[in-house]
């Protein structure tokens, strides 16, 4: 080698005339001068080698046989290797083959010949090897420069030697999972010299486009290498992993306390010959418990399937089979049931086909969210036997709703529509249930077989009249044989209470009637017998007030019915209305006797939803008087004609059930109720609540 040949000590003939030759060049030499000899500048990559080259001035008639100097440079950076002549000013003298050293940092050359230089140029050229990839700069300096051991004089001039930066390219992604049939593009980075040429270590795993696009073929691994068009090169960092397929655990929400069927799905089995296999969960078990493996899927009839938990946490599904498992979808299904509270557990899902086989696993989860809120309404709602009423739901149900009561022998629902219609008395409350098992109970619906209620009566001061008590409806189907009621007021003015003989109790049981006044304001009845109450009317009873004769002209006295049972409580009796006694010097409907004119008492109750009207006819003709009672609205429009008849003088009763002429329940809001006849009218405003 040559490096080895510069070392190599020289014959001794040949130093010897090399002496002659730089003594004869010193003694013959003329006057001298300065030559100017300088380092050389150059550049180039990491592993690269770089010349440089040693120039001087003009060498000619200066008699130069024999040159050494030291030439420093940064050994982090660059390395001299060699000394190279050939073409070069000593080459031409045929001085042939320098000797040097090398050391740290430093190269030191020594030259002698025959024949003196001449001419300008290169006197030789010092070659360097690059070192770092990531460049930097080394100052050549040169020092102990010495021609013909010291003439010519010389001037030295140092150089630079610059490693430039190593262009890198980069294989991107450095790793991937694929799933056989899938795509990957891949792309390199850095200094790249298109165009790039592609390759993977195994083509029949996964194979590469000339644009970087890789399919994967078959279940193994492979890396992918990328070489441009100025020799840079890279390879991925990780391995391209194909797997056989791949498993997906689905996602879902459920509510709390149901249960969701998530799908696990893969990608097409066919042509693996998949015989067996293992797919196993892990999620919370504080939030789901998985309860088994249900419906369709590859697996349903096609072999042997297995499953349960190996421990809290971790659930499996192992299958088994004498054919090929192909196609792609749903491998099975698992139900989980959902825990009582809202919360999260994400699905992690890993399987293994023919023991050898595993899949690229894909996860899911499972969010529990709490029942919707669901709101009965109405709240609350009072009804009689008989009425119907539509409850509705408001919030976020989810469909369909199913209706139901607490009692239904109280009231019946429709499962479906929620119109409750009332049975018999008595207390229940409505459910509705959503298709998730959010439900609301709302408080009550209190159902009443008939409504009682006291009327208005006018009475002169120091006169008696009859306060009635008056059934809603006719009660002659309620089976009712007993009785019992009280009446309170506040008044002084009520000198006396007495029960009298008008109404369906006292003709029901004419000699049971036990009356008693416990105290100055309060008056009680209890009446029973084996007969019922006759369906002949709706009034119950006349009770005799007498009034003080010292009770002033307008004053009112309100009276209270504090209980009223029935049966001792079936049928069920709402309290609807308390009575009034108006004390006036004259009296629109006389309780008895004759009016002197058409009269139209105050309706009871008002407001209210049912009414009853008293109104008293004079004398008239033989035949009687033709009287019509209508209700009408605000605008003069008729809704209802509840009399309208030849009617004989005297008092007279009616009632309205809030309804029109067509039996429409008419909206809540202000009626009139006028009374026309006998050469007369009579109006009163009504207030109608629903």
């Amino acid at each position: 080698m040559k490096f080895l040949r510069q070392h190599t000590t020289r014959p001794g003939r040949e130093w010897m005339a090399l002496a002659l030759a730089a003594a004869l060049a010193v003694a013959g030499a003329g006057s001298a001068w300065a030559v100017t000899v300088t380092a050389g500048n150059g550049s180039g990559l990491a592993g690269q080698t770089v010349d440089i080259a040693i120039n001087t001035t003009s060498t000619s008639g200066l008699n130069i046989r024999s040159l050494q100097f030291d030439l420093s440079y940064n050994a982090a950076y660059v390395t001299a290797t060699d000394v190279l002549e050939a073409g070069d000013l000593v080459g031409t003298a045929g001085w042939g083959n320098a000797t040097f050293n090398v050391t740290n940092g430093k190269i030191s050359v020594s030259h002698a010949g025959a024949t003196a230089l001449s001419g300008a140029g290169a006197l030789l050229h010092v070659r360097f090897t690059l070192i770092p990839i990531n460049g930097g700069v080394s100052a050549l300096t040169l020092s102990n420069f010495v021609f013909n051991e010291g003439t010519p004089a010389d001037t030295t001039v140092n150089g630079l030697l610059t490693v430039n930066a190593t262009p890198i390219i980069t294989v991107a992604p450095d790793g991937a999972e694929l799933v056989r049939g899938q795509t990957l593009q891949f792309s390199v980075l850095g200094g790249v010299v298109n165009p790039v040429t592609w390759s993977t270590t195994n083509a029949a795993v996964a194979s590469i486009s000339g644009t970087g696009l890789l399919t994967a073929n078959a279940p193994g691994s492979v890396r992918v290498h990328a070489l441009d068009n100025g020799a840079h090169s890279d390879d991925s960092d990780g391995d391209i992993v194909v797997r056989g397929m791949g498993v997906t655990a689905g996602s879902g929400t459920v509510f709390v306390d149901n249960t969701i069927d998530i799908p696990i799905t893969v990608t097409s089995l066919t042509g693996l010959g998949i015989r067996a296999g293992q797919v196993t969960l892990s999620y919370n078990p504080a939030v789901v418990t998985p309860t088994g493996v249900v419906g369709g899927g590859l697996l349903n009839g096609w072999g042997t399937v297995a499953y349960g938990s190996a421990s809290p946490g971790i659930f499996t599904v192992d299958f088994v089979g004498n054919s090929d498992l192909s196609g792609s979808g749903v491998l099975c299904n698992v139900r989980f049931l959902a825990g009582p509270t809202n919360n999260f557990t994400g699905l992690n899902v890993t399987a293994l086909f023919n023991e050898n086989l595993p899949a690229k696993p894909t996860n899911g989860s499972i969010a529990v969210n709490l029942l919707p809120t669901l709101t009965v309404s109405p709240e609350t709602w009072t009804m009689f036997t008989g009425d119907t009423k539509t409850f509705t739901v408001s919030g976020t149900p989810v469909p369909p709703l199913k209706w139901s009561v607490t009692d239904s022998t109280v009231a019946r629902i429709d499962s479906t529509t929620g119109v409750l219609t009332a049975l018999k008395g008595g207390t229940i409350q409505v459910r509705a249930r959503d298709n998730v098992g959010a439900f609301d109970l709302n408080t009550s619906v209190d159902v009443y077989d008939f409504a009682v209620s006291l009327g208005q009566v006018n009475a002169i001061p120091g006169s008696t009249v009859n306060l009635p008590v008056l059934a809603d409806r006719k009660v002659g189907t309620k089976n009712i044989r007993a009785v019992q009621y009280e009446l309170q007021w506040s008044s002084v003015f009520v000198t006396s209470v007495a029960s009298s003989a008008f109404g369906l109790i006292p003709a029901a049981w004419p000699g049971n009637l036990i009356t008693n006044r416990p105290t100055t304001t309060s008056w009680r009845l209890a009446a029973a017998g084996s007969n019922t109450l006759a369906n002949t009317d709706s009034v119950l009873h006349r009770v005799s007030f007498t009034v003080s004769p010292s009770a002033p002209d307008g004053t009112d006295i309100p009276v209270t019915l504090y209980a009223f049972i029935a049966n001792e409580g079936a049928p069920r009796v709402l309290k609807a209305a308390n009575g009034v006694i108006h004390v006036r010097t004259t009296v629109d409907v006389p309780d008895g006797g004759i009016p002197d004119r058409l009269s139209l008492a105050e309706p009871w109750p008002n407001p209210g939803e049912r009414m009853r009207f008293v109104f008293g006819v004079p004398v008239s003709g033989p035949g009687g008087a033709q009287v019509r009672l209508d209700v009408v609205g605000v605008d003069g429009r008729r809704v209802r004609t509840l009399v309208d008849g030849v009617f004989t003088a005297g008092r007279h009763e009616s009632a309205w059930d809030g309804r029109d002429d067509r039996g429409r329940a008419v909206p809540a809001g202000v009626y009139f109720a006028r009374l026309e006849g006998a050469g007369g009218s009579q109006v009163r405003k009504l207030v109608r609540v629903p």
